[in-house]
């Protein structure tokens, strides 16, 4: 009686969890047909490019700076504005990036030529919408525009 049970109770878990499944598996079909849609990057070079992240708080301001190198390198220039004192700091980091198509993984271990026991890392997306390239952090969905496309609005 016991296995019958089990048995019954076994069935039916399968039975329940199957249902989930197939929703799942419909998710992950929209998901697919999403990304589907974005453009593959891997012929748009990052060497020499600089990208921008710029955040609001209510105490300061803080702008990021991205500038990929040639070599795999990356210099990495964070400005933060006081928005009590009026003063600016900055901290320039260096480190290197690695780039598989559009994901890219930044690590910036160096602050001022320096080895900071905690880097930096950064997990992005190269995206591209309207002509505008961007990078997109994984993590937080933070979006780093290119510093050209930031000239061009400005004029």
């Amino acid at each position: 009686m016991k296995k019958m049970v089990l048995l019954a109770t076994f069935v039916l878990s399968v039975f329940h969890y199957s249902q989930n499944y197939a929703g799942l598996n419909d998710l992950l079909e929209k998901i697919e047909r999403k990304n589907k849609k974005l453009k593959d990057a891997s012929d748009y070079s990052i060497a020499n490019k600089k990208f921008v992240l710029m955040e609001d708080f209510e105490d300061h301001s803080e702008r990021h700076i991205l500038e990929f190198g040639a070599d795999n390198k990356i210099t990495l220039i964070e400005l933060i504005d006081d928005k009590s004192t009026g003063q600016s700091f900055s901290n320039i980091f260096s480190g290197d990036y690695i780039r598989k198509r559009n994901a890219i993984s930044v690590r910036a271990n160096y602050l001022e030529g320096k080895q900071i026991a905690t880097p930096i890392i950064y997990s992005l997306y190269l995206m591209n919408a309207n002509d505008i390239w961007y990078l997109k952090d994984i993590n937080n969905s933070k979006r780093w525009i290119e510093n050209n496309n930031l000239i061009k609005k400005n004029k």
